[in-house]
């Protein structure tokens, strides 16, 4: 590896200078929520593809991702510990854990440097054509994509594979030279190395789940039934008091039940506005709007312009 980049892999980071002098980890550093969730606009800074270097020196307590993270271990050795099992990664291996996993890192020495590459979903799903066939990685990156999809995490023993560190470093030294263009590149070379040497896989592990059931159950009621949709219909529905059923959702999801509901009135708004002849003043009631100025306000926010001048750019 570069001198300069080695530099840049191992000093010590601001945050991991005050671990040392005493302090804990700052978890607001890292989430906007009450939940543990990394948040991916707090780390990828408007980028669709980034690195951080894992922070040393203290146990990372349990937590998730709102994006795909892969981590690669440049040296020493990085123990993860998911579902309460170990999971040991040494210099040159490669573990993929999806956005639906939460999972805790044992505490990291000076020496154990574990590279983290954040992938956005925008940049993952521009990349999904190119691997759709392939057979190690489609069904991850589906499970990932998918809203109600299972924890699931694919450790690669790579350490003795020259091809697949050597293109990880090749990775790690065009993100800090921000060599765009070759992101795309690089990423698909890896998913194919590691579906050719599949030898490597060691362990994948996806876990079915109560809470992956439910939110196939609610996303299934909104997706169908939007129109007419309520907190208390669902609840109903599943058999839980509205409160419970409420504080589940945001559990879940990370948003209120209103939230999903709106985001699903406007995708079925949008798709009627491409597809059909129907009016605007049609379309607001068969997605189950009685306030119009309220649908177009909140049409505005998502799509920057009215219904009307939406449909009409559409006709251009």
């Amino acid at each position: 590896m570069n001198e300069s980049i080695h530099e840049k892999l191992t000093r010590l980071t601001d945050e991991e200078r005050a671990i040392l002098s005493g302090q804990g980890l700052k978890k607001d550093d890292y989430t906007v929520s009450e939940r543990f969730i990394v948040n991916s606009k707090k780390i990828l800074n408007d980028q669709e593809f980034a690195l951080r270097i894992h922070t040393r020196f203290i146990d990372f307590p349990e937590h998730g991702h709102d994006y795909m993270e892969l981590m690669y271990v440049y040296s020493g050795r990085i123990s993860h510990v998911v579902n309460e099992e170990k999971v040991v990664l040494e210099k040159g291996d490669i573990l993929f854990i999806n956005r639906h996993a939460k999972h805790s890192i044992l505490r990291a020495e000076k020496d154990d440097i574990g590279v983290n590459f954040i992938l956005s979903e925008k940049f993952l799903r521009n990349l999904y054509p190119r691997i759709q066939n392939n057979a190690v990685m489609s069904d991850f990156l589906k499970n990932n994509f998918d809203d109600a999809g299972e924890a699931e995490y694919l450790f690669f023993r790579t350490k003795d594979n020259f091809p697949a560190c050597n293109l990880m470093e090749n990775l790690i030294y065009a993100i800090v030279n921000r060599t765009e263009e070759l992101y795309a590149e690089l990423v698909t070379m890896l998913f194919s190395y590691l579906a050719y040497y599949r030898d490597t896989l060691v362990n994948a592990l996806r876990l079915p789940s109560a809470d992956a059931r439910l939110k196939r159950e609610i996303l299934h009621y909104v997706d169908r039934k939007y129109a007419a949709a309520s907190l208390f219909q669902l609840a109903a529905k599943l058999g839980y008091a509205p409160a419970y059923l409420s504080r589940r959702i945001r559990e879940l999801f990370g948003k209120t039940f209103r939230t999903l509901l709106r985001e699903r009135r406007m995708t079925a708004a949008e798709e009627m506005l491409r597809k059909t002849d129907l009016s605007v003043e049609e379309i607001i009631r068969s997605v189950g709007y009685e306030n119009q100025t309220h649908f177009y306000r909140e049409f505005c926010n998502i799509y920057g312009t009215t219904p009307y001048r939406y449909k009409r750019g559409l006709k251009k």
